[in-house]
């Protein structure tokens, strides 16, 4: 004949209790102790975003208004101090929707930092090849047409910032 027995590894103290009018069994804990030196670990400190750039004035090098006699237009060179193509091209629309509440026109040529701004052609003889974005709405007004520098002039090597490739 065969017998059965259950064993159990948790120790429910109503199985010692059943059966036992004398209570239940004592149990030893096993002690476990941490090591004598513990290192101090040092969390890394927690990773926050930057928090996101927006257009201020404080980033505007150079501002031309012209054609005033129809309601004027407003040329802005600014340095956002970011290296993010779409933060550049956020910051340049920003840019325009300012100062389309000065001049019926707007046009914002945006660098991404002082290193290229200064890389320009500021006798205007040639285009500033080391811009990031030009945005704008001319005076017949409409939607904001933004151009990336890329597609029409950066060229690495030229610009000393080398940030948006």
């Amino acid at each position: 004949m065969f017998a059965l027995f259950g064993l159990s590894a948790c120790g429910d103290q109503a199985e010692h209790r059943s059966g036992s009018s004398s209570g239940p069994t004592p149990r030893t804990a096993e002690v476990v102790k941490p090591p004598v030196s513990v290192p101090a670990t040092r969390s890394a400190p927690a990773t926050t975003a930057p928090p996101e750039l927006h257009f201020n004035r404080s980033m505007v090098r150079s501002n031309e208004v012209n054609k005033e006699n129809k309601g004027g237009q407003a040329n802005v060179e600014l340095v956002a101090g970011s290296n993010d193509l779409k933060t550049l091209e956020r910051v340049g629309r920003e840019c325009v929707e300012v100062f389309l509440r000065e001049q019926k026109a707007a046009f914002c040529k945006v660098f991404g930092n002082e290193a290229d701004y200064k890389a320009r052609d500021p006798r205007k003889a040639g285009d500033s090849n080391c811009w990031a974005w030009y945005v704008g709405v001319p005076l017949a007004g409409g939607e904001a047409m933004a151009t990336e520098g890329g597609e029409v002039g950066y060229v690495a090597e030229r610009c000393p910032g080398k940030l948006y490739r």
